[in-house]
């Protein structure tokens, strides 16, 4: 009887392990999600949902890559790609520190978990939209901001995926978990 599970190299093995030991809050749920095939020799990837009494408050999305021969632009053998988002009112959406703001959940979320990387770089997209005709009688206005990112993990990478989450949950406007409480559920599915 062949052995049918896909052989890793040793590093992305590990990563994927890291991935799936991370503790996860009640209001999320986390999910192991296809990866893109073409950017590296091999990916994974997890998605995100953070709820609040049955209400989405912010979703995302977490790739990790591995090329064994490495990558120039990399400056490393492992690279993380994330995008989140979040709704918000309209009139935050125009508030000129958004963009800051919205960084910096990230940003904070990277150095509170005290992860060290290379190479990161990111954007910071807000969109409003404003209904007209038949939606403009229902629909008050609307915004939403979303941060992509990428960068090298040096260091432990459950850190780097606990700051992903950390990232996801100031992003839906949750308080900071407690460090003593740890979660009994919700690990990676």
């Amino acid at each position: 009887m062949g052995n049918d599970a896909p052989q890793f190299p040793p590093e992305f093995a590990a990563a994927l392990d890291a991935v799936r030991a991370v503790d996860v809050r009640p209001e999320m749920s986390l999910i192991e999600a296809p990866a893109p095939a073409k950017l590296a020799p091999y990916a994974a990837a997890v998605a995100a949902t953070v709820e609040v009494d049955g209400v989405e408050m912010a979703r995302g999305r977490l790739v990790l890559l591995h090329d064994p021969d490495g990558h120039e632009a990399w400056v490393g053998t492992m690279r993380l790609v994330t995008y989140f988002r979040t709704e918000l009112e309209a009139e935050l959406v125009t508030d000129p520190v958004l963009p800051e703001v919205a960084w910096g959940w990230l940003a904070r979320a990277l150095t509170d978990n005290g992860v060290a990387l290379t190479a990161g770089s990111g954007t910071v997209t807000r969109v409003q939209s404003q209904g007209f005709g038949e939606l403009a009688e229902s629909d008050e206005p609307e915004g939403e901001v979303e941060v992509r990112a990428s960068w090298c993990p040096v260091d432990d990478l459950t850190a780097h995926v606990q700051a992903w989450l950390d990232a996801l949950c100031a992003a839906a406007g949750l308080p900071p978990a407690d460090p003593e409480v740890r979660a009994l559920h919700g690990r990676v599915r």
